[in-house]
């Protein structure tokens, strides 16, 4: 029996079933009995360490607010930053003097940790960089990252998720990255001890490892445009990341999606973390 027969076969099969009755013509369609429901917010998330609108983390907190998140975003100029945008809670933080203005914050369920600061400037590397610019740096890009978890936890007890960020310099040898490179690589192994102290109460740590990326911060930064330049090409997609990826891994790892990891680096660099070329 050739292949039209074994279907022919098989349609009168079904046939005797029933199978292929047709829908009589005064059947009503079926209706859709869900109720619709109001979208709730995805929570609320503070994003520490804001400092304009061209920094990584107000990328983030703008990608928050699209995706229904209700935002808080912390700077050390809250009076020059209110102007700036009406979409998000502006508080103020300066983790070496005062967490006041946290005070009556108690409803955070995620923080996104975006301290990144080095006032070193000289080009002699680790070499010639003072012991006070070394402790400042470990200070502001690593101490900081613990000093706002405790503080923020002390005041929000619903908070289930922080995501700080790195970049590969922590572990990789990136030119002009020397001190807060070793600060970065500080940052991830405090997330990983962090992630422990913390999973018995249900929070959970992570990092995002991210790309160059031109911000106020990373241009301060010895030969910065040339270094962004050459790591862009090297990474596999052969261009920078943008912002806005970067964004979409963090509310990744802020969100029920991501529950079962902590103690993570998720690294959005468009594969350079992986590349020979470095």
């Amino acid at each position: 029996m050739g292949w039209q027969g074994q279907v022919l076969k098989y349609s009168a099969f079904l046939d005797k079933r029933n199978f292929l009755a047709p829908v009589p013509d005064n059947e009503a369609p079926r209706q859709d009995v869900r109720e619709e429901k109001a979208v709730a917010p995805a929570g609320k998330a503070m994003i520490v360490g804001v400092s304009s609108r061209r920094s990584i983390g107000f990328g983030i907190a703008e990608h928050l607010a699209d995706h229904g998140w209700n935002t808080v975003v912390t700077t050390r100029r809250k009076d020059k930053f209110m102007h700036i945008s009406q979409r998000h809670e502006v508080r103020e933080l300066d983790y070496q003097r005062s967490f006041d203005d946290l005070d009556d914050l108690n409803d955070v369920t995620g923080l996104v940790y975006c301290i990144a600061k080095s006032n070193v400037t000289t080009t002699k590397g680790l070499l010639g960089t003072s012991r006070d610019e070394f402790l400042q740096t470990m200070s502001d890009s690593c101490y900081s990252y613990i000093a706002v978890i405790d503080e923020a936890l002390k005041r929000n007890p619903n908070i289930k998720s922080i995501v700080g960020l790195s970049f590969l310099g922590g572990e990789k040898v990136i030119p002009g990255y020397d001190a807060i490179g070793v600060a970065k690589a500080a940052l991830e192994q405090t997330n990983r001890i962090l992630a422990c102290e913390l999973g018995d109460r249900g929070i959970r740590a992570n990092i995002v490892s991210a790309g160059s990326l031109r911000t106020p911060a990373s241009r301060v930064l010895p030969d910065f445009s040339k270094v962004h330049s050459i790591l862009s090409r090297r990474s596999f997609l052969r261009r920078p990341v943008t912002t806005e990826e970067i964004a979409g891994s963090v509310e990744f790892l802020l969100s029920d999606a991501s529950g079962g990891m902590t103690g993570e680096v998720i690294y959005v660099n468009g594969g350079l973390n992986h590349s020979m070329m470095l």
